[in-house]
């Protein structure tokens, strides 16, 4: 009997923690940039995003170091929350992305942010995307000079979307699946793979939304269609 209800107290306990943070999401109301999805199969996705307003940060890092991604998401949190020099809030937003260089790579900084596995050494370069409403010239000054900030142009990108924990492992074989589609679809690649984050921490596994972008060539007609070069012809 005593089993049976330890048994039943941990269903309970369980379910309310599920319920706990369906609920949390779904009250979570973050502003994403409004892409334009030009083809969808799956879990794949081709998506044209707009030009956006980041600010970002970049700290050096290793591939398995979390301390690097703690920092860089506590400087651009601190920054949003009122550590600025007009001690302004802003809206959060989603996603969070992240790029990590080689340090052996002589690569300008861009955002949005991206992920190489490639090197024991590297610079982390995490992004937060600022609210729509915002120009580069309202963002308050930041007091962390740490923080730059950039306005990064309309782009087209192929994405996986991926729940769960999104370690490494599990962002390198996606990564590998999102290129395996891109091939199929003979798209051509013009960037690294960007990490995307969607969930704030607390959020259960299963629920979470991770995304790995890669950027394909694109070109805007005079009609103000998009062209999606596949090897070397329209499409």
């Amino acid at each position: 009997m005593k089993k049976l209800t330890g048994v039943l107290l941990l269903s309970s306990a369980l379910a309310a923690t599920v319920g706990l943070s369906y609920l949390s999401e779904a009250k979570a109301s973050y502003e994403e940039p409004s892409w334009k999805s030009l083809k969808k199969d799956g879990k794949f996705e081709l998506r044209l995003y707009p030009s956006v307003v980041a600010a970002s940060v970049t700290v050096p890092t290793n591939n398995k170091d979390s301390k690097a991604m703690n920092q860089a998401f506590g400087m651009l949190a601190g920054y949003i929350f009122g550590k600025n020099k007009s001690k302004a809030k802003i809206a959060m937003t989603v996603p969070v992305t992240e790029i990590r260089k080689d340090e052996s790579e002589k690569i300008a900084m861009t955002v949005p942010v991206v992920s190489a596995q490639s090197g024991s050494r590297s610079d982390m370069t995490m992004s937060f995307y600022m609210p729509s409403s915002y120009k580069i010239e309202d963002l308050p000054e930041a007091l962390d000079k740490n923080i730059q900030f950039s306005v990064v142009p309309s782009k087209t990108y192929a994405t996986v979307r991926f729940s769960g924990l999104a370690g490494s492992d599990s962002i390198a074989a996606n990564t590998r699946e999102l290129k395996s589609f891109i091939e199929k679809n003979k798209l051509e690649i013009i960037g690294e793979p960007i990490s995307a984050y969607y969930n704030p921490p607390w959020t259960l596994p299963f629920l979470r939304r991770n995304e790995v972008w890669l950027e394909v060539r694109a070109e805007v007609k005079e009609d103000g269609k998009t062209e999606v070069k596949t090897d070397g012809k329209s499409e």
